[in-house]
């Protein structure tokens, strides 16, 4: 085992998901802790100043000039950066935000019913927001990637043992479906539902059945949490080494399906939920 770790910690475009996961470790964090040194999570404590640290772990994309100043800071303060969790890695549910134009992004909130003065736009002392929300690894070098929303304990218990082994952390390189417990007839469904459209079947596989699932597409790794709890897989694993792209590789199996899946509404938020900002085409063209 290698000497106590100086690790950091810090969310920024993000939920702090990824930072309750490491709490669900549960009784297991007993067996890492010894070899730690938390010396920064703002979460937790006020921290002013970013240390110089062995293993810094950031949460979330950058979504503003703030957040990527800090990427970059902690990039020169780190010796290893791990993306973590699939804002981090892919950009996220934040990342849906590059369907629209900035201008709109700043506007629309506060031209609603309920804001109390309507057309006053903050600024003094807020970050400008960046032109798209980028996952870390468009800013700056990240060592490793911990995909995830958020990651399951065992994979972050897995990556922090691998380290203090002076192992590189691996990921699984399989995809959901190869993980799901439901029986396959390599049938493509007659037409698409949303999930709250019937109640599906407990042991067929979801997309045969014509709920919109992406298993076919999605890292493993969660242990087919969604389907085996009768709920289509949504991505949030994002893509496998094995393809560039999480939608590409997903639009080919519905588009082998035909006709039905030109009927599905927001085909990006179904095949680009969590992966828009480092998909082929990461925003919508605006004119």
């Amino acid at each position: 085992m290698a000497d106590k770790v100086r690790l950091g910690l810090i969310q920024l475009c993000g939920c702090s998901g990824c930072h309750i996961s490491l709490l669900d470790l549960h009784e297991q964090l007993l067996d890492v802790l010894p070899a730690l040194d938390i010396v920064y999570a703002p979460i937790v404590a006020d921290v002013k100043e970013i240390p110089e640290v062995d293993v810094f772990c950031i949460e979330g994309g950058a979504r503003n000039e703030h957040d990527e100043h800090l990427m970059h800071e902690i990039r020169e303060k780190s010796k290893v950066v791990i993306a973590w969790g699939t804002c981090a890695v892919y950009g996220g549910i934040p990342g849906l935000a590059n369907l629209y134009k900035t201008e709109e992004i700043n506007t629309t909130p506060y031209y609603t019913k309920t804001t109390d003065n309507p057309g006053v736009i903050p600024e003094n002392g807020i970050p400008k927001l960046l032109d798209t929300v980028k996952p870390v690894t468009d800013v700056i070098k990240a060592d490793y990637i911990l995909p995830g929303c958020p990651p399951k304990p065992a994979l972050n218990a897995a990556a922090i043992v691998a380290l203090l082994n002076g192992k590189d952390p691996e990921l699984p390189k399989k995809i959901v479906c190869d993980e799901c417990p439901r029986e396959k007839e390599n049938v493509f469904p007659k037409e698409f539902k949303r999930s709250f459209e019937g109640t599906p079947d407990n042991e067929t596989c979801l997309f045969e059945q014509g709920y919109t699932c992406v298993g076919m597409g999605t890292r493993s790794g969660c242990g087919a949490m969604c389907p085996s709890a009768n709920m289509p897989c949504r991505g949030c694993y994002g893509k496998t080494d094995a393809v560039l792209d999480q939608s590409a590789s997903t639009a080919n199996t519905y588009a082998n399906a035909g006709a039905p899946a030109l009927e599905i509404p927001d085909k990006v938020g179904l095949l680009n939920r969590f992966s828009l900002p480092a998909a082929l085409i990461s925003k919508k063209v605006q004119k």
